[in-house]
């Protein structure tokens, strides 16, 4: 290689290797289900949330506040063409788009610190270690999200090493909150950095560009009569499995292959920080050091490895220069990002590229038998996808996008919690007339006189599916009728792997 290639040749070969990684991804989901669809049925309550923007409310029902997306800008990202076909695809525009970006940013640091063949297989084996085709192909705000740390740190090392508060920190400190809440924190410790080393007025600017957006939309969603906080998050925050003590969620988090991937960033993140003689290398890789151990803490990991990911990425560059000199440390590097990069590629091909299978086999088929169906209000779940795009009040029983419905189940699952029944109760209180739910997840909650009528089932699902079985209930006993007509006209026809049944 000579020095007017490398920038180039290191670019291109992390760009090209996600650029073909992702169409694959997405040809073998098209292969097993004979259809585009995503992982998640998460993306398309971001789809729903985006199509109620468009039309002035600010919720997945149309004159109905709700808190259900994840993400502040992302949302308003997907606002095009609400209802249409052609919105489903704007998740996977600006996934592809961000990845892209990604990788092109990995190949100029890479070229940054190290050339010849170390470089190259950085450039290959980084970008499937931090799972960057894996994630952005969830259709999630995720990628964006990690693209807007990764040009906040290296805007951040161009302050450390030049002196200058560039529009790369300056873009990332603004955009990372409002992608992802967790931003927040490592968008805080570089503006602390940047006033420490003299640049008060700058320091004090960049905090407030973190901060201030989050607590004007806290402010709007109080204003709509929400809470503070995006009830998505808040329910995610509380689940059963989770506990606000730290070091309960530390131990949570590293009871997982995903956890110890985090980890043994984390362990290599310490060994470069005590080993480093260049001080802005030191307090470079100090800030991504405490950004990591903050979200050990207070963070999740897990579900399709999407919560982690910026925290792998930010990891990467930090460790790049490190990985550059060489000795033991490259070696053992080298060996754990190979590790990283085989599981993630594996548990992407086995489990996390099946489970868009499951979202066809599940929630469309939900989808197509509620647009059968149009206005009249239905109970779920899972509120994606049944409420992108139909013409029908969705009624949230698990509390993503409702504060009422996620106290309520919280409640129920406390000791001494409401009476049986109570997703019965909430659903007649939102005027739904049937139902569509796990039934497995709500137990003695289900309704006294909901009558099931039928059952859709994914026997021995591949990949990661709540259930394997959607029971539909009759509410509004006059419902019943036609809605066995609708099953009966649609049972003949579901997709191989989904059996609708009737239940007398």
């Amino acid at each position: 290689f000579n020095d007017t290639a490398t920038t180039e040749i290191y670019t291109n070969l992390n760009t090209l290797s996600l650029h073909d990684a992702l169409p694959i991804w997405f040809a073998l989901t098209w292969a097993r289900i004979g259809t585009f669809e995503y992982p998640l049925d998460d993306v398309y309550i971001h789809l729903a949330m985006a199509e109620g923007i468009a039309g002035g409310t600010y919720g997945i029902n149309p004159g109905e506040p709700a808190s259900a997306a994840s993400s502040i800008l992302y949302p308003l990202l997907l606002t095009p063409f609400p209802g249409a076909e052609m919105q489903r695809y704007l998740p996977l525009f600006w996934n592809l788009s961000g990845l892209l970006t990604l990788a092109w940013l990995l190949g100029r640091w890479i070229e940054e610190w190290s050339t010849g063949k170390v470089a190259v297989i950085l450039a290959l084996v980084l970008p499937f270690a931090t799972n960057m085709a894996g994630v952005a192909s969830l259709g999630m705000e995720h990628t964006l999200h990690a693209l807007a740390m990764a040009v906040m740190l290296l805007g951040f090392w161009r302050f450390l090493s030049k002196g200058e508060v560039g529009l790369a920190l300056i873009a990332g400190v603004l955009l990372a909150p409002v992608l992802r809440f967790e931003g927040i924190g490592l968008a805080l410790a570089v503006s602390a950095v940047v006033a420490l080393r003299g640049h008060l007025r700058a320091g004090a600017m960049l905090a407030a560009l973190a901060l201030v957006p989050v607590a004007l939309f806290a402010l709007f969603l109080t204003s709509q009569g929400l809470d503070p906080v995006p009830s998505s998050v808040l329910a995610k925050l509380s689940a059963a499995s989770d506990s606000s003590d730290p070091l309960s969620r530390l131990l949570r988090n590293l009871f997982s292959v995903g956890g110890l991937v985090v980890l043994a960033a984390f362990a290599f993140l310490t060994a470069a920080l005590f080993n480093r003689e260049n001080q802005n290398l030191r307090l470079f890789t100090l800030v991504v050091w405490l950004a990591v151990l903050g979200h050990l803490f207070a963070g999740r990991i897990g579900w399709a490895a999407r919560y982690e990911h910026y925290v792998l990425v930010i990891s990467a560059i930090a460790l790049i220069p490190a990985l550059a000199r060489g000795g033991a440390f490259r070696s053992v590097g080298m060996i754990a990002a190979l590790a990283s990069a085989a599981y993630f590629l594996w548990m992407n091909a086995t489990v996390y590229n099946w489970t868009a299978r499951g979202v066809y086999l599940q929630h469309a088929q939900m989808a197509r038998i509620e647009a059968e169906l149009p206005g009249v209000p239905v109970a779920v779940n899972d509120i994606g996808r049944v409420a992108w795009a139909q013409d029908a009040a969705v009624v949230d029983l698990w509390g993503l996008a409702y504060a009422n419905a996620r106290r309520a189940r919280q409640e129920a699952e406390a000791e001494g919690g409401p009476e049986p029944g109570w997703a019965g109760a909430l659903a007649d209180a939102k005027g739904a007339r049937y139902a569509m739910v796990y039934a497995d997840w709500f137990k003695d909650g289900i309704g006294a006189d909901w009558r099931l009528v039928a059952t859709l089932a994914t026997p021995a699902p591949i990949g990661i599916l709540g259930s394997e079985v959607v029971s539909i209930y009759a509410i509004d006993p006059t419902i019943e009728d036609d809605l066995r007509a609708v099953i009966e006209r649609h049972a003949p026809s579901m997709p191989e792997g989904a059996t609708l049944t009737q239940v007398n």
